[in-house]
């Protein structure tokens, strides 16, 4: 059985046939795993001390940041990153990094704000290495309890941990969120590092891609004129439906 359709039937399934593709391409997007290897470089604070520097540890390039001159029997402030292999799909929290803060009794410490490149090396389903720029700082506590977890001090987003940089895959385009630190494989998530006085505490920063949603499209000159033409086309419909009505009315008089 051959079945005819009218111009308007096909345009309506050709419509449909679309919006069934581009579901099935949301569905694939959504459906990805990023796998690959993160690095992780400090830069100096924005007000450092005569006593900051950089430095290079395990393999990584400026991915310890060192401060303070130490009291008697204390030792340096520094905090460090190190990278991890990682397998993260869209929005799935994932390891980007193990941290390792000392917190010593120190004297000429820095203030500001200081910088963090982390650096997602991907080798699956893309081969690129993509680096996304934040902002941390340290909050100093002035060590007056004699607790040293209440005396620890407290390393921090300074901003809401979104970075600019993007990266596109399939069309759509992709940006590395921080969610906070957590000490027990990511069960727990905190907005804060705390190292207590005269220790070295460890967490791993944890974060997660998600998808930058593209701005809403306004309709495209065509389309309006498409739009148009086919309601003047149905009003001339109409109006001919009634003008023939007319007609057969007169004539049967």
């Amino acid at each position: 059985m051959l079945v005819k359709f009218t111009n308007v039937q096909f345009k309506l399934a050709t419509a449909a046939l679309s919006i069934t593709a581009v579901v099935g391409i949301t569905g694939q997007a959504q459906a990805i795993t990023f796998t690959g290897t993160s690095s992780g470089s400090w830069g100096l604070p924005t007000n450092p001390s005569s006593s900051t520097f950089l430095s290079n540890q395990n393999g990584g390039i400026n991915n310890r940041l060192t401060w303070g001159d130490p009291a008697a029997g204390s030792f340096t402030n520094f905090v460090q990153y190190d990278g991890v292999g990682f397998s993260a799909s869209k929005d799935s929290l994932f390891n980007l990094g193990n941290l390792s803060y000392r917190n010593g009794a120190t004297f000429d410490n820095f203030d500001g704000d200081f910088p963090l490149s982390v650096a997602l090396s991907l080798s699956n389903p893309l081969s690129t290495t993509e680096t996304f720029d934040f902002s941390f700082n340290i909050f100093n506590t002035p060590n007056d309890t004699g607790n040293p977890v209440l005396d620890g001090d407290r390393l921090r987003f300074s901003t809401a941990g979104v970075s600019s940089q993007m990266f596109s895959y399939q069309g759509v385009d992709y940006t590395l969120e921080l969610v906070g630190f957590s000490s027990d494989g990511g069960n727990t998530v905190v907005s804060e590092f705390n190292a207590p006085e005269q220790s070295t505490a460890r967490a791993s920063l944890f974060g997660k891609l998600t998808a930058v949603e593209p701005p809403a499209k306004t309709p495209e000159p065509a389309s309006v004129v498409s739009l148009s033409l086919l309601g003047i086309y149905g009003a001339a419909r109409r109006k001919g439906s009634k003008l023939k009505a007319v007609k057969v009315a007169v004539s049967s008089k």
